[in-house]
């Protein structure tokens, strides 16, 4: 019979398989979306282009940190010029001291000019009332990943209440996509729930606004 440390040990190993299983599969879901898509999905997935690959890389890249609230780290989307660059904002130390999860999707899509992510990404208001008569607004039916997904919560703001990134919108036609959060309840990749960086499915239901980011909103254009 194994002993108490053999059995620990075996856990460890084991959460570390699944840990590596998790990043393989995530990458795999990527790799999907530059084939061909009538050989395995009668929806089409829709083209990635390189601004949108890397804020998905860089949300799954923080997920997989496993980043709790509150985090030092929360502070990179807050303060930093990658983020929205509130570098006038204290520390974040304390749950719930600052609403952060648009800040979060800043830190995802740092490519976009860093004005924009500093003046539109903080708020759910802001984004509305920028993008809200636009193009940038689409129907939720047409949401893809790398798109900004603003949900209701209790509220049901007429902005919307909190910001999402969408990192996966295979199950659109089961009404419902995957996202990766900041300031939110959710899944962390060893399996665990709880607050942060988080990955969730959200449903049709729950979203207020969708936008997507136009081409000249990157420095790269």
């Amino acid at each position: 019979m194994p002993t108490k440390a053999e059995l620990e040990t075996t856990i460890t190993d084991l959460e570390h398989q699944v840990r590596r299983l998790n990043r393989s599969l995530n990458q795999v879901k990527l790799d999907l979306d530059d084939l061909p898509t009538a050989a395995y999905n009668r929806f089409e997935t829709p083209h990635i282009n390189d601004n949108v690959r890397e804020a998905i890389e860089r949300a799954h890249a923080e997920w997989e940190a496993l980043v709790h609230d509150p985090s030092e780290r929360v502070n990179l989307y807050i303060k930093t010029s990658h983020g929205i660059g509130w570098s006038w904002e204290a520390d974040y130390i304390k749950n719930g001291q600052f609403a952060w999860c648009g800040a979060f999707a800043a830190w995802c899509h740092t490519r976009v000019k860093a004005i924009i992510r500093k003046k539109i990404f903080p708020s759910c208001y802001r984004m509305y009332k920028a993008w809200g008569q636009t193009s940038r607004k689409i129907s939720p039916e047409k949401v893809q990943p790398g798109d900004i997904v603003v949900v209701y919560a209790a509220k049901r703001s007429m902005q919307g209440d909190h910001i999402t990134l969408c990192v996966d919108s295979s199950t659109l036609n089961e009404g419902y996509i995957t996202t990766i959060e900041g300031n939110a309840h959710g899944e962390f990749p060893d399996g665990s729930r709880g607050e942060g960086v988080i990955k969730r499915q959200r449903k049709l239901l729950e979203f207020a606004h969708v936008y997507r980011l136009a081409a000249d909103d990157f420095d790269d254009q």
